[in-house]
């Protein structure tokens, strides 16, 4: 039994069996194992995985978490924040990650956080920042609220959990973090590769970054496939599609956190990150697929845009430090993706 018991606690083993049964807030459901939190994480996509995260100036964002995240462990030594889709469904994205954490047998060592960007419509607490249904996969800020006259950038967000995980008292034995998330939450892994500036501050932890089929990418230059001769890359026609280039497809017109650095910085990080580009050659469909004239410069389905990006950095930054990985058989499946051997091992096997 000691090897389960996690090294951040002092309380004695004599009382284990006095505590508390749920990971979070338990509520006495018969159906929660009568056993302590300290021995098994939390993997159940309700309130009792739930935290809020502090964001300062008394607003919060709230997670699923597979440990208490403020808490802090001895045992972790990698940490996984999986992004949701267009549906902001946190708990379904939190339960395929907490399967697919478990189908490599690493949960045990392995924080699970799922974030949850609110929209006007999703009944957020008071507390609680919220964005535009759009906004939130870009890095915009959050609506202005009382209290919150500049909002808070979605991005933003993410490196306050990254600050938390950094604190080296609270988990001294993590060394290594994946950002991931499947297609809106691709859209903004990608972006988040390249704008974060977390990494560099944070030189003690190895970071990953995991977007797996996005309905769009970012582009660190004008320059587009099909738009120069005879098929080639050039700069297409702006009367037809003059804003293409604008963020979040280019870097052209960027919001306040990606305008807080030079652009030649962000092209910087992006480039030499490691940055994994996941798309499933079956995921050719149209639903929700972003439709506009800057995305279909970009391609005509998720599959062949996920292709292209890849080659726009072969050809424009052949130092490029990301790979790709193309998934047989998988179409827009965010488990698919996740449990495929290809998935594992980039979540988990480095």
């Amino acid at each position: 039994m000691s090897s389960l018991v996690r090294r951040s606690s002092l309380v004695p083993v004599f009382l284990l069996l006095t505590l508390p049964a749920a990971c979070g807030d338990g509520d006495g459901d018969p159906t929660w194992p009568e056993i302590s939190p300290l021995l098994r994480p939390c993997t159940l996509p309700d309130h009792r995985c739930r935290e809020k995260v502090p964001l300062g100036g008394g607003f919060f964002l709230p997670v699923y978490r597979s440990l208490p995240l403020l808490d802090g462990d001895t045992l972790v030594d990698r940490a996984v924040i999986v992004v949701h889709g267009a549906n902001r469904n946190p708990d379904d994205y939190f339960a395929t990650m907490i399967g697919a954490t478990q189908r490599y047998g690493v949960l045990d060592r392995t924080l699970v956080i799922a974030p949850h960007f609110q929209t006007a419509s999703d009944g957020a607490d008071p507390d609680e920042p919220i964005w535009t249904s759009g906004g939130w996969k870009r890095g915009d800020q959050s609506n202005t609220l009382p209290g919150d006259p500049d909002g808070i950038s979605s991005y933003g967000a993410v490196d306050r959990i990254l600050a938390i995980l950094g604190d080296s008292l609270r988990y001294p034995r993590l060394r290594k973090v994946v950002v991931t998330g499947h297609s809106a939450g691709g859209q903004y892994t990608h972006r988040f590769a390249a704008g974060s500036r977390m990494e560099e501050s944070l030189p003690h932890l190895r970071f990953r970054y995991l977007p797996a089929n996005p309905s769009t990418w970012l582009y660190l230059g004008p320059e587009r496939v099909g738009q120069g001769d005879n098929g080639a890359w050039g700069i297409p026609d702006l009367f037809q599609c003059p804003n293409y280039n604008h963020w979040h497809y280019g870097l052209e017109e960027v919001n306040p956190y990606i305008a807080a650095q030079e652009l030649e910085q962000v092209r910087a990080q992006l480039s030499s990150r490691d940055v994994q580009y996941f798309v499933g050659d079956a995921d050719v469909g149209t639903a929700m697929l972003d439709m506009s004239c800057g995305a279909m410069l970009q391609g005509p389905n998720r599959y062949v845009r996920g292709l292209t990006v890849f080659s726009f950095m072969q050809t424009y930054h052949p130092d490029h430090e990301s790979q790709l990985s193309v998934v047989p058989g998988v179409a827009h499946s965010s488990s698919g993706i996740y449990n495929s051997p290809q998935g594992q091992a980039a979540l988990f096997g480095w």
